[in-house]
């Protein structure tokens, strides 16, 4: 009999080890914001920005933005998708930046900022578009980052959101 219980407490932490250790590793993405990305015409801007993301444990996506040089003050930040098969035509706002109740900031209101937050892919963080199609969206380079200012409404600097 106390042979039985060994060998089942060791299958037991045998499945424990095996459960743990099958943890899927962060996937990261990244995108360069430039005013020639803009959709559909590119925007003669100086401006620069970042995007880098961690998409973690439980579904979380955890981003960074920065921005700079605008020649206008921020009024929006976006993530916009999916890009259409033509690549050259805006898409629709998925996820906003400036979201304080949901985890997310952006500044706002200045010519370079930073913004910050996290994404809940387990709870569809959008009414338009499942968590599911947000992740394939993400894997498949099909999202963009979009920073507007008051000079250019439709956005003054873009970046492709890619997986690394």
């Amino acid at each position: 009999m106390r042979g039985r219980a060994l060998m089942l407490l060791a299958a037991v932490a045998g499945i424990a080890t095996a459960c743990e250790d099958s943890t899927d590793p962060p996937i990261t993405y990244s995108a360069t914001l430039l005013g020639a990305n803009e959709r559909p015409t590119a925007v003669t801007t100086s401006a620069t920005g970042t995007f880098t993301a961690t998409l973690g444990e439980n579904d979380i996506l955890t981003y960074n933005v920065t921005f700079t040089g605008l020649t206008s003050n921020s009024n929006n930040a976006h993530i916009h998708g999916p890009i259409l098969a033509t690549g050259n035509a805006a898409a629709g706002v998925l996820i906003n930046f400036n979201d304080p109740n949901n985890g997310r900031t952006i500044t706002l209101g200045a010519t370079s900022g930073t913004g910050s937050g996290t994404i809940d892919l387990k709870v569809g963080p959008t009414a338009t578009i499942s968590s599911d199609s947000l992740k394939v969206l993400l894997n498949n380079a099909k999202l963009y980052v979009n920073v507007h200012s008051v000079n250019f409404g439709g956005g003054e600097i873009l970046g492709i959101i890619t997986r690394q």
